[in-house]
């Protein structure tokens, strides 16, 4: 029986080394693959050739896991684009290495954006962020599917500092309150705004 596997690399960017080595193990092992939400996925591979392209992947590049912050992605902000308002590269930089691949009860998927544009669909994913003239605005409880809905925004006005640990606060409220195999957006439907409970919120005024 055939399977797959999707690879990421640091905020969804692959180098030119990256692609080609990712491009060489398809060939060896006679899979194909696609551009995909989470990373690039080779397909139409057996289990044994899965478990040894795992063991072949260029520096850099891991396995994308289901149950885990499993996709970081930002566009390339005021170091890319006329239209940002704000630096997405650090912020996602630090995300990406400090918690993809981190165990969640469910998979939970960043965007951050550097203007409302939103290239990097922050409403609707789980967690998100965009870029306005004074600062970040943090959106959560976004999802895309057959019922896509957009985030709340939960925080205006937040510097990158500000921004990431409102992420990290999140990601660990999800961690020690969803019920097994809850997603975000379900267990924010059942709590609420955490930033609006003083019990649980950091010390960082939500706008």
């Amino acid at each position: 029986m055939k399977t797959s596997v999707i690879l990421h690399s640091l905020f969804s960017e692959f180098s030119r080394v990256q692609l080609h080595a990712i491009i060489d193990l398809a060939d060896k092992y006679k899979g194909n693959f696609r551009i995909v939400a989470t990373g690039i996925q080779i397909y139409d591979i057996t289990k044994e050739d899965k478990a040894a392209i795992l063991e072949q992947l260029p520096e850099g590049v891991q396995q994308v896991k289901h149950a885990a912050v499993n996709s970081v992605t930002a566009c390339r902000g005021t170091d890319g684009c006329s239209h940002a308002f704000m630096q997405t590269i650090p912020v996602a930089k630090y995300i990406d290495e400090h918690h993809f691949g981190e165990d969640m009860p469910n998979k939970l998927r960043i965007g951050i954006s550097g203007c409302p544009r939103c290239c990097a669909e922050p409403m609707i994913k789980d967690i998100g962020l965009y870029g306005l003239p004074d600062g970040y605005v943090l959106v959560a409880g976004g999802k895309s599917g057959n019922r896509p809905k957009g985030g709340e925004v939960f925080a205006k006005k937040l510097t990158p500092e500000e921004a990431q640990d409102k992420i990290e606060f999140l990601l660990q409220w999800y961690k020690d309150n969803a019920m097994p195999k809850e997603k975000f957006d379900h267990m924010l439907a059942r709590l609420g705004n955490p930033f609006e409970n003083a019990e649980v919120a950091p010390q960082v005024d939500a706008e």
